[in-house]
């Protein structure tokens, strides 16, 4: 027995690479090609990198001859108001702009090796004095849950929309609702037209286009992606990034989108469209497009997304008139260090309640990263004799 464990035991590892063992990194994820997308790779980790968003690490496990993956990004909580003093030495964890999750060599994975990655991550965050990790799952690959199932738990957070690109092109096209078929025809009559941007010349004209159309749907700060932010996309992904732009008779770029083919996965990234087109809706050709080129280069899934926040919303129905395909969007949540994780909340709670905030959710995770806004019943005790709120409380409330 004793020499059956120091076998194993020698067949067992657990690596953590960052963004500059990009090389090493690939070569984990080529292991798992079968469960990895665009939201997995290094180059995608090292924009969020950039950002300020954390330090990317990629946590791979081998085990006789299987691999297990995990890609987070480190955060550090010294700079979070009311717990920031008392937590610079502790940080969490989180999953870049999209969908990631663990991935695996092998569809069927043996539990004893599920069970040892486990151990190794555990062992491996406290090391890093990670309080929390938060994380969202990649929709098409629901064997992620198995390989965190016992760490924390599993939350439903709605569907997503994908088109089943190996079926016929006609029976595709036919799972298109009357309103998409109509509106494709519309613009056909109508001279626009729409094409892949091979050299990406129209990038600048589609940030122009992405940041109207946030500011139309007044969207929240953190999609206001910078143009450094477009350009480094880009840089780092090379040909798994697509350009595709909608044009009027005229040359005018009027609508546009950034999508990615990565192991016969097409994503849908961001999109955007002019103020002035909306009534052309030339989105629907965009997205016809996309799929008529995903079916020439062997994708075989155009994964659409799903509405903003995961909710079932005009973007999540709009996506819905081009298929009947859904899945589970899911997000994982796990407390390493349960009392530190406790404590952090509770000092949160405790300046908001001094400042005069609430939280804006009680299921926020993890809590003492959760928003807060002016609690109304704070402003009106605070407020003078005329029930006007106290100027100098407000602006702290807002500004801490």
């Amino acid at each position: 027995m004793a020499t059956q464990r120091s076998t194993v035991l020698a067949k067992t590892m657990m690596r953590v690479l960052t963004t500059s063992h990009s090389d090493e990194w690939l070569s984990v994820l080529r292991r798992c090609s079968a469960m990895h997308d665009v939201y997995h790779l290094p180059g995608y980790h090292a924009v969020a990198e950039r950002r300020g968003e954390g330090e990317a690490r990629l946590f791979a496990y081998e085990q006789a001859g299987y691999t297990i993956a995990l890609p987070l990004l480190i955060r550090t909580l010294a700079d979070l108001p009311g717990i920031g003093a008392s937590a610079n030495t502790w940080r969490d964890a989180t999953s870049v702009y999209g969908y990631s999750g663990a991935v695996c060599s092998h569809k069927e994975m043996p539990r004893a090796v599920i069970d040892g990655f486990q151990r190794a991550l555990t062992a491996a965050l406290q090391e890093l004095q990670v309080v929390s990790v938060f994380s969202r799952l990649h929709p098409l690959l629901p064997e992620q849950t198995m390989l965190l199932d016992g760490l924390g738990d599993h939350q439903l957070g709605g569907a997503t929309v994908s088109i089943d690109l190996l079926a016929t092109p006609v029976e595709q096209r036919a799972h298109y609702d009357g309103t998409t078929r109509n509106r494709l025809n519309r613009l056909a009559r109508s001279g626009v037209t729409c094409a892949l941007d091979p050299e990406q010349r129209h990038l600048p004209d589609f940030v122009t286009l992405y940041h109207e159309t946030m500011r139309r749907v007044k969207a929240q700060e953190s999609y206001f992606f910078d143009p450094t932010y477009f350009s480094d996309l880009a840089k780092n992904l090379g040909p798994v990034l697509k350009l595709f732009v909608v044009k009027m008779p005229d040359d005018e770029v009027i609508s546009g989108g950034l999508f990615t083919l990565c192991q016969g996965i097409v994503q849908y990234h961001l999109g955007g469209t002019r103020d002035t087109a909306l009534k052309l809706s030339p989105m629907v050709l965009l997205l016809e497009t996309v799929r008529h080129w995903a079916n020439e280069n062997g994708a075989h899934t155009f994964h659409l997304g799903g509405g903003v926040g995961a909710k079932t919303d005009s973007l999540f129905q709009f996506k819905a008139r081009f298929s009947r395909q859904r899945h589970k969007f899911v997000t994982w949540h796990w407390i390493v260090a349960p009392s530190v994780y406790h404590e952090l909340s509770l000092q949160k709670d405790l300046w908001n309640s001094k400042c005069g905030l609430r939280s804006i959710s009680a299921s926020f995770f993890p809590a003492y990263r959760c928003p807060a806004e002016p609690d109304t019943v704070f402003a009106a005790l605070s407020a003078p004799a005329l029930g006007m709120a106290a100027p100098n409380e407000i602006e702290v409330a807002q500004n801490g």
